[in-house]
């Protein structure tokens, strides 16, 4: 049976009070339930009564009305099920042995309004069972609550529910409202909830920090992250593994990581943060690495020994590639050579002064690595020197004659306990030596064949504490006996009475000698002389030499013979012991033989030696200057020949040559008068007209208007005069010729210069000038140069006259316009040597 009602009411079976409209409903009653409904159906199989309200029609459908009663009226244990309307609370009751129950309540008014949501306004994708409440709110008998965001599930309908979010879930706003039969209370106010789907952002990875040195620095590692709400820091030891503040970290929930002097163990080490946000994390890639570089220490052995004067040589090593630095510790024993540096070896030469002890030498090296810089510990080497043992015998050296022996030599060093060696090295001819030994040198025979001093030399090599010294030579000179003994008397005979015999002695290794010979001659040199030997010294000279080892045989000289001096050529004269009063026949006794050459001829003497001669060689004068044309009409007087006097002159045995120069022509200098070694120079010309005067042994006057008279040769003449220069005048004169003893004058306005005078000898044993200067020539009515003293022509208006022959004088100057043939010659030179008789 169906009936349409509000409420469904179970298990009651409704008695009312029916009217029925039998117009309107037709009413069915079969086996099964009574139906009342106006269709004419049956009832439902399982209803005793199905009453179906009218709906097909015009007219308003109707219910059926339940018993109505008040709360006083209400049966107190009526049969159970009994079902009714109390009118006091609007309530339909069912009575529930033992009391009334109510079924449904019909309203009075609707809900109050909502209170404030509480609960969690943040939350997680798929985060689930999150509690939100709200205050009872007044009249309610149910909450409905709603959310406008999505993938939310909301369990409960009281006024505490749990929200499931979904992982997809969005942010919204939750909102609740109390209802009851009257219908909804008004919303409460929205309550915001995110939805915090985000990760934290790493904006900034950590990056390696800068490598430090193990043991020291603080490296830390900072990561730059958004929406991150904590940090832990991890580091990659096989795995990744949280680490603590303890040790040498620090920070390690912070941003920044800090690591304070890890060790070198640490190297390469990689590290990572976590950073957490309210959901969920994110990680740091975990490529940040620590870089610890290893400090590094110095491996070398802590000592070294070295000699001095050499250097330690010490390569410098270390745990890691390093450069090095050190200075100087303490020296012991004054060791110099040591100073402060840089590299990768010690390379420094040590000088220990000591001459018995050992010194020390501390390098403090401190290692810097390359890679990293970083500074170990200084390492202390410490360097010993040994003294360099030298010998210090003294003298280094000995003497014998040969076939005797030799002192026996212990060696001395300034090291004790030096020990030597050494080898002997010796010269050509020298027998009887050890070769080779050490330390003292033995007592040895050694003899010499030799024709000159020998020597064995020991070289000596000093070793102690391993340390050599220089080598040191040790020479024994072994002297032989003197040979090739040799004696020579010179000049070869004859020799020159009066001249210097010279005894020349000669000998291999002799170190005295003694001469002995005529009229009781000795001498202790080696080569005497005996001066102006006579005929007592006649004969033969032995001599004897010597030396500390013995004398050789004595020899003797070639037979000295002395004989006069005297020669062949020339004029002979002979002059009185006062050099004056010459003659033709028999010589003076203690007087002087003359040879005088007036033309070229051959001196010979007849014995030689030291024999000294004077000697006078005069050149021929030079000629007079003169012209035949206006502009060389006036000529300048003729130099005087050079003029050179040897008061002793050496002569040897042999011929002489001797060449008498001509006197000068046409104008020409004088030709050179020439004796062994002695060469007088021709006198210059004179000038004509214009030009100067020629140079010569004296040198020729100049012509008119030239300030040059001709140059003498130094030492044998002197220099020709000038010719008058300006205004000209109607007499004036050219220069006149230089003299051996003085320079010729200077034309002047109304003259001509006169020549220089020669030079006075009595060498021909004649008191006699040689070599004047030719006198220079005047225009018209001026005075001519007279020629100076030595055979000087004058000058002349016309031709001047000659130089005097054989005296070496310069021609006059000439102006042939005054008359004449030309030129004025000069004089003819001459020779003359003379000796004591």
């Amino acid at each position: 049976m169906k009936i349409n009602v509000t409420y469904l009411v179970g298990r009651s079976i409704i008695f009312a009070l029916l009217t029925f409209n039998f117009q309107l409903l037709t009413f069915n009653s079969y086996s099964q339930g009574i139906a009342i409904n106006v269709s004419g159906d049956s009832a439902a199989n399982s209803a005793i009564l199905d009453v179906q309200s009218d709906t097909s029609t015009i007219y308003t459908s109707q219910g059926i009305l339940i018993p109505r009663m008040r709360t006083a009226k209400r049966p107190a244990s009526p049969a159970e099920g009994l079902l009714i309307y109390n009118t006091s609370t609007n309530c339909l009751e069912i009575y529930v042995g033992p009391t009334w129950q109510s079924v449904v309540c019909g309203c009075i008014s609707v809900p109050s309004s909502s209170g404030i949501i509480s609960g969690t306004p943040t939350v997680c994708p798929g985060q689930s069972a999150v509690l939100y409440s709200v205050p009872a709110i007044n009249g309610a008998t149910s909450y409905n609550w709603s959310y406008s965001g999505s993938g939310a599930s909301i369990i409960g309908s009281t006024n505490s529910v749990i929200v499931y979010f979904s992982g997809t879930a969005t942010s919204g706003n939750l909102t609740v409202m109390g209802t009851n039969a009257c219908g909804n209370g008004s919303i409460s106010s929205d309550y915001p909830i995110t939805i915090n789907s985000t990760a934290p952002n790493i904006t900034g990875q950590p990056e390696n920090p800068a490598a430090v040195c193990a043991g020291s620095g603080s490296p830390s590692f900072t990561v730059i992250a958004t929406g991150g709400l904590t940090y832990q820091w991890q580091e990659f030891i096989i795995s990744w593994n949280n680490v603590a503040n303890a040790g040498v970290y620090s920070n390690v929930t912070t941003s920044t990581l800090t690591i304070t002097n890890p060790p070198a163990s640490m190297n390469t080490n990689k590290y990572r943060c976590i950073v957490s946000g309210t959901c969920t994390n994110t990680t740091s890639d975990g490529l940040a690495t620590l870089s610890v570089n290893p400090v590094p220490s110095v491996t070398n052995s802590t000592t070294a020994t070295i000699c001095s004067g050499t250097s330690p040589n010490i390569t410098l090593t270390s745990s890691v590639p390093s450069n090095f630095e050190w200075t100087i510790g303490t020296i012991t024993g004054n060791i110099t050579g040591a100073s402060s540096g840089s590299g990768t070896t010690i390379n420094q030469t040590l000088t220990n002064p000591s001459n018995a002890t050992a010194g020390t030498v501390q390098y403090l090296v401190t290692p810097t690595s390359t890679t990293g810089s970083c500074t170990g510990a200084a390492f202390i080497i410490t360097v010993t020197v040994n003294p360099t043992p030298t010998v210090t015998n003294t003298p280094l050296a000995q003497t014998i004659c040969t076939g005797g022996n030799t002192t026996l030599v212990t060696l001395t060093s300034n090291v004790i306990g030096t020990a030597y060696a050494w080898t002997a090295s010796p010269t050509a001819g020298i027998t009887g030596y050890t070769a080779i030994g050490s330390n003292t040198i033995p007592i040895q025979a050694i003899s010499n064949s030799g024709s000159t001093a020998g020597t064995v030399t020991y070289t000596i090599i000093p070793t102690a504490n391993t340390c050599s010294g220089a080598a040191a030579n040790y020479v024994t000179t072994v002297n032989p006996l003197p040979t090739s003994v040799t004696a020579i008397a010179s000049p070869t005979s004859p020799v020159c009475s009066g001249s210097t015999l010279t005894l020349a002695g000669n000998a291999t290794n002799a170190t005295t000698w003694v001469w002995a010979g005529p009229n009781s001659f000795n001498s202790t040199l080696q080569s005497p002389t005996i001066a102006s030997i006579t005929a007592t010294g006649a004969g033969t000279y032995s001599l004897t030499a010597s030396n500390s080892c013995g004398s050789a045989i004595a020899v003797n000289t070639n037979l000295v013979t002395i004989a006069s001096f005297g020669a062949t050529g020339g004029t002979i004269t002979y002059t009185d012991a006062s050099g004056l009063n010459p003659r033709t026949t028999s010589p003076y006794s203690g007087g002087y033989t003359v040879h005088t050459f007036t033309s070229n001829g051959t001196f010979t003497p007849n014995c030689s030696g030291n024999a000294n001669v004077a000697v006078l060689v005069v050149a021929g004068g030079g000629g007079g200057g003169a012209g035949r044309t206006p502009e060389s009409y006036h000529g300048g007087g003729g130099g005087g020949g050079g003029l050179i006097y040897d008061a002793s002159f050496n002569i040897a045995t042999q011929t002489y040559t001797i060449t008498v120069g001509t006197g000068g022509t046409n104008g020409s200098n004088g030709s050179n008068s020439i004796f062994s070694s002695l060469t007088a120079i021709g006198g210059g010309s004179g000038g004509i007209g214009d030009n100067p005067g020629n140079n010569g042994g004296s040198g020729g006057g100049a012509g008119v208007r030239n300030s040059i008279g001709g140059t003498a040769t130094a030492g044998q003449g002197n220099n020709g005069g000038s010719g008058r220069l300006t205004p000209e005048t109607p007499n004036y004169g050219a220069g006149g010729g230089g003299g051996a003893g003085a320079a010729g004058n200077g034309g002047g306005a109304t003259y001509g210069g006169n020549g220089g005078n020669g030079l006075q000898y009595s060498i021909s044993g004649t008191s006699t000038y040689y070599a004047g200067g030719g006198g220079g020539s005047t225009y018209g009515g001026g005075t001519p140069g007279t020629g100076g003293l030595g055979g000087g022509g004058n000058g002349a208006w016309g031709t001047g006259s000659q130089g005097a022959a054989n005296t070496g004088g310069g021609g006059g100057g000439s102006d042939i316009r005054g008359g004449g043939n030309g030129f004025a010659s000069g004089g003819s030179g001459i020779v003359i040597i003379r000796y004591p008789n």
